[in-house]
């Protein structure tokens, strides 16, 4: 596709998101958001390339609600999962150090994309950590053994940590070739000039560390093979049929 038949089809994109957003239709302005957001990457485009009407409206960036991120099988999977959605949809997360609540930071849309996705991503996971224990459970009552209270718990967690690092595996496999584009580079300056902005609470980025908290390596694995699975194109507007591949 000739690049300026790429950047016609960004312009119409936006138009169909404008309007739809307008209309509330959430779906198909999110469906859209996707699809510029991956002919930006596909084609190292920044939305100064893409000019038009949109073009303030569409990189205008903003911070998203605080997020609370406690848990029962600790707050760890929640922020790792944040952190991995939100920079590979061109955002950063940061924490509030007086109230350590996270927050998103971004291009309006990316960051409700992040929000949103990170948000059914909560509900399927929490769904499907029960499935595979039980599962598991299963297979333990027909050894002859039971999985305790402790277990239980274990697997949960290990499950759960393991999520965030599938669901990167899963988006390094549809990163082009150069890991830094143009894209890239235009939003984090965007992001440092909104912060630089931002002077009136204090605020640290958050860094995602690798785990050194034992884990159930089975349970582990499992929830690294999930995060692969999930698809990562599907509508959130559809999320009540969206499925693992």
């Amino acid at each position: 596709m000739e690049k300026e038949n790429v950047i016609n089809k960004i312009r119409k994109l936006l138009r169909l998101q404008f309007n739809a957003e307008k209309i509330g239709s959430t779906g198909e302005a999110y469906q859209a958001a996707k699809m510029v957001h991956k002919l930006l990457m596909e084609y190292n485009l920044s939305m100064s390339d893409i000019g038009g009407e949109n073009e303030g409206a569409c990189i205008n960036m903003k911070e998203s609600e605080d997020i609370v991120t406690n848990d029962k099988y600790g707050n760890y999977w929640k922020k790792a999962l944040l952190h991995t959605i939100a920079v590979n949809n061109l955002c950063d997360v940061y924490t509030r150090t007086y109230n350590q609540k996270m927050f998103i930071i971004g291009a309006e849309d990316n960051v409700v994309i992040v929000r949103e996705f990170y948000d059914y991503l909560l509900k399927v996971f929490r769904r499907l950590v029960i499935e595979r224990f039980n599962e598991a459970q299963n297979q333990a009552m027909v050894n002859g053994q039971r999985y305790t209270e402790k277990g239980r718990n274990l697997f949960m967690r290990s499950y759960l940590e393991g999520v965030s690092v599938g669901l990167q595996e899963n988006y390094d496999s549809m990163k082009p070739t150069s890991e830094e584009t143009a894209l890239v580079v235009c939003h984090k300056d965007k992001i440092k000039e909104f912060l630089f902005q931002q002077n009136n609470y204090t605020m640290d980025k958050t860094k995602h560390r690798q785990r050194r908290r034992e884990v159930l390596g089975e349970a582990y694995e499992q929830g690294q093979e999930d995060g692969r699975k999930v698809n990562l194109n599907k509508q959130l507007d559809n999320k009540k049929n969206e499925q693992l591949k």
